[in-house]
Formats: C-alpha cells, sequence, structure tokens
C-alpha cells in the first residue's frame, strides 16, 4: 500500500526539510511507502534513492494485520515476553527487535563507510529507527517502548570520529501548517 494524499505531502515537507541540510545520499527501506517517500524527497533534493533490505521494518510474521486484541487470544506466550522484554521477543514467524537491530546496523556501518564526512538521508520505519537510535546512544534495547516515534518525523544524528551526537528525535516542525496546504490540494 503506497502514500496517501497527506503522506505525500508530508513527504514534501519532509524533503523541503532535507534540502537544507544538503545530503550526498539517500538510503531508503525498499517497502512501499519508505520508497513512495524516499522518491519524494529524491524528486525534490535531486539525489537517487538508494533501497536497502536491512532498511526494512520488522517482520511481524503472523502478527502482521492482527489487532492487539487478536495478538492476546493468538499468540499470548509471545505477548507476555512482549511486554516484559519487547526486545528479545520474537514475533511469531518473524523477527525480534534484536534482530531488526543487528541487521539495520550492518547497513548503517556500511553508510558511514561510504559517506564518513557527509550528510546522508535514510529513509526507515518505526521500530527499525528506534532500535537503531538505541544503538546509536547506547541505550538498553530493552528502552525501546519508552521512546516515540511519529510518523513523518524526522530525527537526526551526527556522527564525527565516532562520536554521536543527537540532534533531534521525533522532529515534525516541518509539517507545521499541514492542514492549510491540504486545503489547498
Amino acid at each position: 500500500m503506497g502514500l496517501d494524499a497527506r503522506g505525500r505531502l508530508q513527504a514534501l515537507r519532509i524533503a523541503e526539510a532535507l534540502a537544507s541540510l544538503s545530503p550526498v545520499a539517500l538510503y531508503t527501506s525498499p517497502l512501499p511507502r519508505a520508497l513512495e517517500t524516499a522518491t519524494i524527497i529524491s524528486q525534490r533534493i535531486g539525489i537517487e534513492a538508494c533501497p536497502r533490505d536491512n532498511l526494512k521494518e520488522a517482520n511481524l510474521g503472523l502478527l502482521d494485520g492482527l489487532t492487539r486484541e487478536e495478538m492476546r487470544q493468538q499468540y499470548p506466550d509471545f505477548m507476555r515476553t512482549w511486554a516484559n522484554d519487547a526486545s528479545t521477543a520474537v514475533m511469531p514467524g518473524g523477527e525480534s527487535i534484536l534482530q531488526v537491530q543487528e541487521r539495520a546496523w550492518d547497513t548503517i556501518e556500511e553508510i558511514k563507510g561510504l559517506h564518513p564526512e557527509e550528510n546522508v538521508a535514510v529513509v526507515s520505519h518505526t521500530f527499525t529507527i528506534l532500535a537503531l537510535v538505541c544503538r546509536l546512544l547506547g541505550m538498553p534495547l530493552s528502552n525501546f517502548q519508552r521512546l516515540r516515534l511519529n510518523l513523518a518525523s524526522m530525527t537526526q544524528v551526527e556522527i564525527r570520529q565516532e562520536r554521536i551526537t543527537l540532534v533531534r528525535y521525533n522532529d515534525q516542525c516541518h509539517l507545521e501548517g499541514l492542514e492549510e496546504d491540504e486545503e489547498k490540494v
């Protein structure tokens, strides 16, 4: 499923905000909404979007499409483990947040090696970004549920000679006035 009209407008706003950072590369999850978001950004800032499988969202396996109540009914053991330490809970037929973090981190290391002193943009998904933020900040992954990440938000991390600084997190300033723009469409 792709982006709706609001999602496309949000992607344009992200592109405008990213343009001031002058990224030299744009990496993205190949999943439809992320790829469409990256394509919109790519067209605005003039650099090609480079899909990377490891930036995909967590594989929810058999949980995909279920409501929270259906998950509780069908997978009570998993839900108990998720409530106690979601970072180690393996989603039935899917993966754990730890597995998400490990695969996504491999791609971040690759990107750091390709662009050691340059600004890059990455388009990904909630669980993937939360797992990476925990790793970047040296936080135990078991704390990832203590972080909130809204759709169409921006998180900026600065990496300088292995020193990592969280510059902004869950920033949605670029979405101010979005409702007025939606009315014009």
